[in-house]
């Protein structure tokens, strides 16, 4: 029993460090992938651009998921600017939904 206590006490400390680690390092990994696509937006003139790191089932990615108003070439020029950039795995642009009349 003794031995079973040590190691489900060992193995709650490692998760509760990974997930501590994770909390801090990850937020600030984010900023800096979130600046470095702002600052490639900025670069091909898209003012109203924004970026996502988030998967449609709310988990944190280094997949940019892009969007604002650009035409094709600039789309393209950040989208490869992106997948360029270390910590990036992959870059594409999504279409923001219609206005609502």
């Amino acid at each position: 029993m003794h031995a079973a206590f040590k190691l489900l006490a060992g193995l709650a400390a490692t998760v509760l460090a990974a997930r501590a680690g994770d909390f801090v390092y990850g937020q600030r990994v984010m900023a800096q992938l979130s600046g470095a696509a702002a600052d490639a937006m900025i670069a091909a003139g898209v003012a109203d651009g924004s970026v996502n790191f988030r998967a449609p089932g709310g988990v944190s990615g280094r997949a940019a998921r892009l969007s604002g108003t650009a035409d094709a070439p600039a789309r393209a020029a950040v989208i490869a600017r992106l997948r360029q950039h270390p910590g990036i795995v992959d870059a594409w642009w999504v279409e923001r939904p219609a206005a609502a009349p």
